[in-house]
């Protein structure tokens, strides 16, 4: 009875609540990663959109999203104060994607920092009990006690200061905290072409870390929003989309990943079965068999027709 209320009551607030959290080309400025923690050697990232070209429609083909180093250890890290405390000399420099991974981190860790005992104490209760759904949360929480287990309440940011370091990164370059940014309510601008051109620039850039980020903004937020009309946006359905094009596009969405994680911890909706990938746990639990065509109907919008930028086309048209 007290799990099934658990979690109904936390169902609705997940899906209107829940952030996950992407970026824009960075450089390491120099930073030796070979002896990071996290497992895996980090190279420059590749500059993004570089003069881009506008292949003839018959055969125009949408290269790959590019791998992004930064996304890839923070996924990685077995211990994110120690991943925090190698991405500060670079964000204090001015890196973009090492200011937006640091607001990643934060947000990840906030709900066990501000609390670490009551958090641990939430866990064991959870895992105490039979059922399949807080076996799942149990595990979700779990990887976010043992990641984050260095964490004290001082590390815990309000939602103000989220902002903030997100405006910052953003101001510094990077796309996915603006698009973050919109997602929380707090966009750089809220001028309507401002806000349109960011959703164009989002879905140029194929950068899975800039889809995720501003999938909220494009779910049932963006309902009734003018500067969205005739983009995928408005309802719960077009959120998914965006997700799963992320997904698509590079963005870890294992069973253990930072998106599946914060989905069943902070919002309570949890896949049945603690092996499923997000794709799988949308098409199984999230919506009806249809509602799931209707989805895919739209990643394949966003993701292969992503349209040309405005500046591109001027140029062609001249």
């Amino acid at each position: 009875m007290f799990a099934a209320i658990v979690l109904l009551s936390v169902l609705a607030a997940g899906l209107a609540m829940w952030r996950p959290a992407a970026p824009v080309a960075a450089s390491t400025d120099g930073d030796d990663w070979s002896e990071a923690p996290v497992g895996e050697t980090l190279g420059t990232p590749t500059p993004e959109l570089a003069a881009p070209q506008i292949p003839p429609r018959a055969t125009a083909v949408r290269p790959p999203a590019p791998t992004r180093p930064l996304p890839q250890a923070f996924e990685a890290a077995e211990d994110l104060f120690a991943f925090r405390q190698q991405l500060r000399p670079m964000a204090d420099r001015g890196d973009a994607e090492a200011r937006w991974m640091l607001s990643r981190v934060d947000e990840y860790c906030a709900p066990f920092a501000r609390d670490p005992a009551g958090f641990a104490r939430d866990s064991a209760l959870i895992d105490s009990m039979q059922l399949d759904a807080a076996r799942t949360l149990g595990a979700a929480r779990g990887r976010i006690g043992t990641r984050c287990g260095r964490f004290v309440p001082a590390d815990a940011p309000t939602f103000v200061q989220l902002v903030e370091r997100r405006r910052d990164a953003a101001e510094a370059g990077s796309l996915a905290a603006e698009a973050a940014l919109l997602a929380m309510g707090a966009p750089l601008s809220e001028d309507m072409d401002y806000r349109r051109g960011l959703v164009e620039r989002v879905q140029i850039s194929r950068d899975p870390e800039a889809f995720a980020a501003l999938s909220p903004a494009m779910g049932v937020a963006a309902s009734g929003d003018v500067a969205l009309a005739d983009t995928v946006a408005g309802t719960q359905a077009s959120e998914f989309a965006w997700q799963l094009a992320a997904c698509d596009l590079g963005l870890d969405c294992s069973s253990g990943g930072a998106l599946m994680t914060q989905y069943c911890a902070n919002g309570g909706i949890c896949a049945r079965d603690a092996r499923q990938d997000f794709s799988s746990f949308v098409r199984d639990a999230a919506v009806p068999r249809q509602g799931a065509e209707a989805i895919d109907r739209m990643k394949k919008t966003l993701v292969e027709d992503a349209p040309e930028s405005r500046h591109l086309l001027e140029m062609v048209m001249r």
